[in-house]
C-alpha cells in the first residue's frame, strides 16, 4: 500500500510539475522595458544581464519539462512536522501544493542523506534541524505520453532498500481486484509484482560510452560539492567512486549565483578581474581528448554550457598561452622559442623530480634578476652626467641587501620617475648620433634600405641567443615592415656596434646585429669608430632596462630560462646535451616556464607596495596575466598532470576566489612525469584540503575483488562497494595463447556473443590494445566474424570516439582513462608488460576497472604475466 500510494503522489506530482514548466515556457520574454529606469551607459549590460537570466530560466524549464524531479524526500522536524519534498536538478518551478526544491540548494542536501540521518538546514528563516524519515529516487522516463520512474529505489524507517522497476506497472496491478482474478491470472499477477519490487540496490546497464549518471550523490559527495567556492580541494579514490560526478556537480552549483552562499556571493562581486561573468568564469582541464569529450557530455546532462575555450586538455592549453597569451613560443605577436614534442632532452631524474627542477631553476632566475637590476643601476651611477649618476647611485644604494626581485624592484621604484625625466634627454642624443650615419649613406646609396629590408626578410625565421641584458628593452616597440624595418635593423646593428667598442667586447657574429653587420661589411659600408657614443649608449640602455624590470621580471623569464639551460648543461644536471637546436624547448620545459611567469606575476600584483609606486605605470604583463585568469580551476584525473603542471593550473584560478578543485587517483597514474603523493599537490597549494573516497558504485562484486587485488600489490586499500547492492556479477576471463590475430578475433567474437545472449542487448564494449598498428585489422576483422549478429566493430585511433553507440569500439590503451563501459577486454597484455615494465601495473589497474561488469584479458604466450600471478585465480575461461 506504501509504494502504490508512493507511486500514485509522485507521477500525478512529475505531470503537475511538467504542466507548471510548460506554462512558463510559454511566457513572452521581457525586453529593456521591463526595467523601471535604466541609463545609457549600463543599458547594455543591464540587457545582456538579463538575456542571461532569461536563457538560463528557459533552459532550466526545458531540463523540466524531460525530467521533473529526481528524488522525493518525508522529513520530519525536532516537533515531529513532516513535510515532503520533490527534489530537481536543477532550477525549480512553484506548483501549489507540491513543495519542490534544487539539488543544488540547501533542502537539495537531504536528498543525499541516509534515512534516519539528521541535518541542520540553513534557511532564510534561519537554521532547521531536519531527519530524513524516507527517501526515493528516481529515473523519469515518458514512454506513450505516460509519466514513470525507471527505476525507483525506496527506503523508509521500515522499508528497504526497495527497487521499482516500474511505478507505472505498480498502479496497473493496484487496478485489478483479487475477486476478478482467477488461480493462474492470480499467480501470474503476483509473479509480475514481485519482479517489479525486488529488495537491494540493481545498477544499471551501460549501454552508450558516457559517464554513468547519478542525479543523487551520496552523503559524503554531497558534502565534498557543497564546500565554500574559495575552498581548494583533492579528492582522490578509486576508480568509480563517483570523483568526476562529484566535480560536475559542484561546478553546476558553483556557477549559478542563485545558489551560491552570501559570503561567495560577495566574494564574486569583490573579484576585481574584470574578467567575463562568474558563470562563465571556469576552465576545467583533462590529460585526454577522449576523456574531455567524455566529461563535456555530463556537462551537458546537468545544464553546463561548455564550450571549447572553457574545457581543455593541458597540451592545448599550454601551446595557447605560450603562442597567443605570453611571448614564448614564436609568432607574429612576439616570443621567440620552438616547440619540440621528439626530442628527449630531460634526464630521466628530472622528469620525475620536476619539484626540484623548478626550484633550481626559480632560484636561479631570481638571482640573475636582482643581478641584472643591480647592474644596470651601477652602469647608470657610471654616466657622465652628474645628474643621471647621481640617480643612479641612489637606486644602487636602495638595492643594497636585495635579494628577493619584488623588495628590490618596490626599492628601486622610488627613483624611475626622476630617472625617466633625467633620460629623456639622453635618449635624444644617443638617436641622433646612431641616425646620422645612416642618412649620409642613404644618401650615397639610394638602394640601401631596400637591399637591407630584403635581407632581414631572411633573417626572420631564424632564432639566435639573446643577450639576458636585452629582456624588457625595446617593450613598447611596434614591429615594422620594409624600409623601416631596415632602419630599425641598421640602428640596432649599430647600437650593438656601439656597445661592443665601449665594453671591449664583439658583437657575436650569430647574433641578428652580428649577421646584418657582416652584411654591412660584405657591401662595402664602413661603420664610423663608435666608442663614444657606445659609451652613452651603454648609460641610456641601462636606464632604459632599469625602468623596464618590473615589465622583464615576467616577460624575461624565457631569456632567463635559456641562461640557466646553458649553464646547467655545462655542469651536466637535469639536461642531455645535444638534443635540441638552439631555441628549441620540449613541452615540459614550457611547464617550467610558464609557472615561472605566471608566479612573477603573482609576487608582482600581491605587492601592493610596488605596485602603489609604479601606479598607471604597472606593467601591461600584468593586466595580461589576470585577463587568463577564471574563478574556478577544475582538473579530472589530476594524478597524469606534473606537479608544474598542476601549479601552473593553480596559477590560472582568481587570486581574489582561489578556488581550485581536483580529483583522481596516484594508483591510475598512466605518465611518468605525474604527480606522485599528496604532498606534490601540497607544494602546489599548501594548506589544500585533501578528501578521500572509497565507496566504488562502477563494478560488480566479481570485478571489484579483481580491482581491490590489483591495487593492494602497491599497498592501496581495497574499496567498499555500497552496502545493499545486489550485483555478484561474473568472472573475469583471460585467453593465452592468442598471438595469431585470426585466433584472437575469434576468442573475442565468442566473448561478446556471450555478453549479448547473458545481457539480452549489446551494452557499451570497448577493446583495449597497446599498439595502435593493430586497431585497424583488429576492428575489421571483428566485424567479418560478427556481421551473422549485426555487430560492428570500430577502431578509434589516438583517443577520437568513432561509430555508433551500439558498435564495439577499440582504442589504445593510453587514451582510455576516466571512461567506462559495461564490457571491456584488455588484449596482449603480456606485450605491454615489455613495452611499459615501470607503467605496467598501472595500464592493467587502469584497463580492469574500466569495465563495469565483464572484463577479458588476453595474451600471445602460453602462460599468465608473472606480473598477474597473484590474481590468476580470479578469472575464467568463458561466461
Amino acid at each position: 500500500m506504501i509504494l502504490r500510494d508512493l507511486a500514485e503522489d509522485a507521477l500525478a506530482t512529475f505531470e503537475r510539475i511538467v504542466e507548471a514548466a510548460l506554462a512558463l515556457s510559454g511566457q513572452r520574454r521581457a525586453g529593456v522595458e521591463a526595467f523601471a529606469s535604466i541609463n545609457e551607459i549600463n543599458a547594455a549590460k543591464a540587457v545582456e544581464n538579463l538575456g542571461r537570466v532569461q536563457a538560463d530560466l528557459a533552459s532550466a524549464y526545458r531540463h523540466l519539462r524531460d525530467e521533473p524531479a529526481i528524488a522525493r524526500v518525508v522529513v520530519a522536524d525536532e516537533n515531529d512536522r513532516r513535510e515532503i519534498l520533490y527534489i530537481c536538478r536543477a532550477t525549480p518551478v512553484t506548483c501549489d501544493g507540491i513543495q519542490l526544491c534544487s539539488s543544488l540548494g540547501p533542502k537539495g542536501r537531504l536528498a543525499a542523506l541516509p534515512v534516519g540521518d539528521f541535518a541542520r538546514i540553513r534557511l532564510p528563516s534561519g537554521s532547521v534541524d531536519l531527519e530524513v524519515i524516507e527517501k526515493s529516487v528516481f529515473k523519469p522516463a515518458c514512454p506513450g505520453g505516460l509519466w514513470d520512474s525507471r527505476p525507483t529505489v525506496f527506503q523508509s524507517e521500515g522499508h528497504g532498500p526497495l527497487t521499482i522497476t516500474s511505478l507505472r506497472e505498480l498502479l496497473t496491478a493496484a487496478g485489478y481486484d483479487d475477486d476478478d482474478l482467477d488461480a493462474l491470472e492470480r499467480q501470474l499477477a503476483d509473479d509480475d509484482e514481485a519482479a517489479n519490487v525486488v529488495e537491494g540496490l540493481r545498477r544499471a546497464v551501460l549501454t552508450a560510452m558516457q559517464l554513468r549518471d547519478q542525479p543523487i550523490l551520496d552523503k559524503f559527495q554531497d558534502e565534498i560539492f557543497r564546500l565554500p567556492l574559495d575552498s581548494r580541494l583533492a579528492i582522490l579514490g578509486p576508480p568509480g567512486t563517483g570523483k568526476t560526478t562529484t566535480l560536475v556537480r559542484r561546478l553546476r552549483q558553483k556557477i549559478d549565483f542563485e545558489f551560491l552562499s552570501e559570503e561567495e556571493q560577495e566574494l564574486v562581486n569583490a573579484d576585481g578581474g574584470g574578467g567575463p561573468p562568474h558563470s562563465q568564469s571556469w576552465l576545467m582541464f583533462t590529460p585526454t581528448e577522449l576523456l574531455k569529450q567524455y566529461v563535456k557530455e555530463a556537462f551537458a546532462r546537468e545544464g553546463i554550457a561548455a564550450p571549447e575555450q572553457r574545457i581543455r586538455t593541458w597540451s592545448d592549453h599550454r601551446r595557447d598561452l605560450a603562442r597567443r597569451s605570453l611571448p614564448i613560443l614564436r609568432s607574429a605577436s612576439g616570443g621567440s622559442l620552438v616547440i619540440n614534442e621528439r626530442a628527449e632532452a630531460l634526464l630521466p631524474p628530472t622528469i620525475t623530480d620536476q619539484i626540484a627542477w623548478f626550484e633550481d631553476f626559480n632560484s636561479f632566475q631570481a638571482t640573475t634578476f636582482v643581478e641584472q637590476v643591480r647592474s644596470q643601476a651601477e652602469a647608470v651611477a657610471g654616466a657622465v652626467d652628474p645628474a643621471i649618476a647621481r640617480i643612479g647611485g641612489r637606486a644602487v644604494a636602495l638595492l643594497s641587501g636585495s635579494s628577493r626581485p619584488v623588495v628590490a624592484l618596490a626599492s628601486v621604484s622610488t627613483v624611475f620617475d626622476d630617472l625617466r625625466n633625467a633620460a629623456s634627454g639622453l635618449n635624444e642624443e644617443v638617436r641622433q648620433r646612431l641616425r646620422r650615419p645612416l642618412a649620409k649613406l642613404v644618401a650615397s646609396d639610394q638602394t640601401l634600405l631596400d637591399d637591407l629590408a630584403r635581407f632581414i626578410s631572411t633573417l626572420s625565421a631564424e632564432i639566435d641567443e639573446e643577450d639576458p641584458e636585452d629582456e624588457g628593452d625595446d617593450d613598447d616597440e611596434i614591429p615594422q615592415q620594409g624600409r623601416r624595418a631596415a632602419q630599425d635593423a641598421f640602428l640596432k646593428a649599430l647600437r650593438a656596434r656601439a656597445v661592443s667598442e665601449a665594453r671591449k667586447r664583439p658583437v657575436a657574429r650569430t647574433s641578428r646585429a652580428g649577421k646584418v653587420l657582416q652584411w654591412l661589411a660584405d657591401r662595402g659600408v664602413a661603420v664610423p669608430d663608435m666608442a663614444e657614443v657606445g659609451e652613452l649608449v651603454v648609460v641610456q640602455r641601462a636606464a632604459r632596462l632599469l625602468l623596464a624590470a618590473p615589465t622583464a621580471f615576467v616577460k624575461g623569464v624565457p631569456a632567463r630560462y635559456r641562461a640557466f639551460r646553458r649553464a646547467r648543461l655545462t655542469e651536466g644536471r637535469w639536461y642531455k646535451d645535444g638534443q635540441l637546436k638552439v631555441g628549441e624547448v620540449t613541452p615540459l620545459e614550457i611547464d617550467i616556464i610558464l609557472l615561472g611567469m605566471l608566479r612573477n606575476a603573482g609576487a608582482m600584483r600581491d605587492d601592493t607596495n610596488l605596485l602603489r609606486r609604479l601606479g598607471e605605470r604597472t606593467p601591461q604583463i600584468l593586466t595580461d596575466v589576470t585577463r587568463l585568469q577564471r574563478n574556478q580551476i577544475l582538473v579530472d584525473e589530476a594524478t597524469d598532470f606534473s606537479p608544474i603542471q598542476l601549479a601552473c593550473m593553480a596559477a590560472l584560478g582568481s587570486p581574489w576566489i582561489s578556488s581550485f578543485f581536483a580529483c583522481g587517483d596516484f594508483n591510475q597514474r598512466l605518465t611518468v612525469w605525474g604527480a606522485r603523493s599528496a604532498d606534490h599537490l601540497r607544494w602546489v597549494f599548501p594548506h589544500i584540503t585533501v578528501r578521500e573516497i572509497d565507496v566504488a558504485y562502477r563494478q560488480t562484486r566479481k570485478l571489484n575483488e579483481l580491482a581491490s587485488a590489483l591495487a593492494a600489490k602497491d599497498g592501496n586499500v581495497a574499496t567498499r562497494l555500497p552496502e545493499h547492492l545486489e550485483n555478484e556479477g561474473v568472472k573475469p576471463v583471460f585467453g593465452a595463447s592468442l598471438g595469431d590475430m585470426s585466433d584472437l578475433i575469434d576468442w573475442l567474437a565468442a566473448r561478446i556473443c556471450e555478453i549479448e545472449d547473458f545481457s539480452g542487448q549489446l551494452p557499451s564494449i570497448a577493446v583495449l590494445v597497446n599498439d595502435s598498428k593493430t586497431m585497424a585489422p583488429l576492428a575489421a576483422g571483428l566485424s567479418n566474424v560478427l556481421e551473422a549478429r549485426n555487430i560492428r566493430a570500430v577502431a578509434c585511433p589516438n583517443g577520437q570516439v568513432m561509430g555508433q553507440e551500439n558498435d564495439v569500439r577499440v582504442f589504445e590503451v593510453e587514451h582510455i582513462k576516466g571512461l567506462e563501459f559495461e564490457a571491456v577486454f584488455f588484449i596482449d597484455v603480456d606485450r605491454l608488460e615489455k613495452r611499459e615494465p615501470d607503467l605496467f601495473d598501472k595500464y592493467i589497474y587502469v584497463g580492469a576497472t574500466r569495465a563495469a561488469t565483464y572484463l577479458g584479458m588476453t595474451c600471445s604466450d602460453t602462460v599468465v604475466p608473472s606480473s598477474l600471478s597473484h590474481v590468476q585465480h580470479l578469472f575464467g575461461e568463458r561466461w
